[in-house]
């Protein structure tokens, strides 16, 4: 996106929240009950405020001054002791105290719902989402400056609406984006008719989710794009299951091959290795970590059979090298009979 995100510098919110100024001193023409009546719920306002953008979370030990301070003109207000005047100004100071939290908030609230949005935007971008869902990322862009229109309009209550649903939709993309590349996987390994009927389904849901998510429901958006994830995975763990199986078969047929080629002592080196990767595949298919059996099984296979070939191919020079020196014997017999039949 060309601009910042959601929102405007701290400066920048502080200076443009007329609605946050401290209590101010009683309005000509009311009366102290009228002003007390105020400024209760002038403090209540504030202190709602501040606790709905999670002043006591940014600001522990302010909020801790301020609630005592609100305590405390409640109490003085409930005993009745004190002039009108006076409990006017305790209310005023718990008003002034969470006046200033919020102040102080509202561009820390933004800034942390700023960065969980951004982290999951800038993992999107960096696998490619933006290029595969334009449309869809787009949507999701326009919300987040949405948001930002918003906070700078200082509709605060609005602009957390418009985040919240800005992160949803960000959520939702990152789920379906993560169903869409385990499907891929599934497609270019030809793993479909593992698992046919999940994969169909997965199919179904996936264009639900999209659809949803086109439609502004969110949370169907979200559950279709959760199931569909879930499918897919059960699809490229079934596609998995049968490779791993396959290669363990693979890998007992030539660790066979190899014993009886005797390479477990001519390359026992070799063989331990492949024995080593083969117990490891053994453990993870049991396990049931399908993609790690498969490739260790692959693995095992290769250098059960370069123990096996290499074993056989030193047999093979071995027994080269001795018709070689029987002939280099022959030959040197003949030439031995023929000097003595010439003597």
């Amino acid at each position: 996106m060309s601009r910042i995100l959601f929102f405007a510098s701290s400066v920048a919110l502080m200076l443009a929240l007329p609605c946050l100024a401290l209590a101010q001193t009683p309005s000509p023409g009311h009366s102290l009950e009228e002003e007390l009546q105020a400024v209760i719920a002038e403090a209540e306002e504030f202190r709602r405020k501040a606790g709905d953008f999670e002043g006591e979370a940014y600001f522990p030990s302010e909020w801790i001054v301020a609630e005592a301070l609100y305590a405390d003109a409640r109490r003085i207000s409930a005993e009745g002791t004190a002039s009108t005047s006076d409990t006017i100004t305790a209310y005023a100071m718990a008003v002034n105290s969470f006046a200033s939290i919020l102040r102080l908030t509202i561009p820390l609230y933004a800034q942390a719902r700023e960065d969980e949005i951004m982290m999951i935007r800038d993992r999107l971008v960096a696998g490619g989402a933006r290029a595969s869902f334009p449309e869809l990322m787009g949507r999701a862009d326009q919300a987040a400056l949405a948001a930002l229109d918003l906070y700078e309009a200082g509709d605060y209550y609005s602009a957390r609406d418009a985040v919240a649903k800005a992160y949803a939709m960000f959520q939702i993309l990152e789920t379906t984006f993560s169903a869409w590349r385990t499907r891929r996987e599934i497609v270019r390994r030809g793993f479909i008719d593992y698992a046919r009927d999940n994969y169909e389904r997965a199919e179904e849901l996936i264009g639900d989710a999209v659809y949803a998510y086109l439609a502004g429901e969110f949370p169907v958006a979200m559950e279709n794009a959760i199931e569909a994830q879930a499918r897919y995975i059960l699809v490229l763990s079934a596609g998995w299951a049968a490779i791993a199986e396959r290669h363990f078969s693979l890998a007992r047929a030539e660790r066979h091959a190899a014993v009886e080629a005797r390479a477990n002592i001519a390359a026992r080196a070799i063989f331990e290795e492949a024995d080593s990767i083969y117990g490891m595949a053994t453990d993870s298919l049991r396990e049931e970590y399908y993609r790690d059996a498969a490739e260790l099984f692959a693995e095992a296979v290769a250098l059960y059979t370069f123990a096996r070939t290499s074993t056989l191919e030193r047999r093979r020079l071995a027994a080269e090298a001795i018709e070689e020196a029987n002939r280099h014997i022959e030959r040197i017999r003949a030439a031995q009979e023929a000097e003595l039949s010439i003597n």
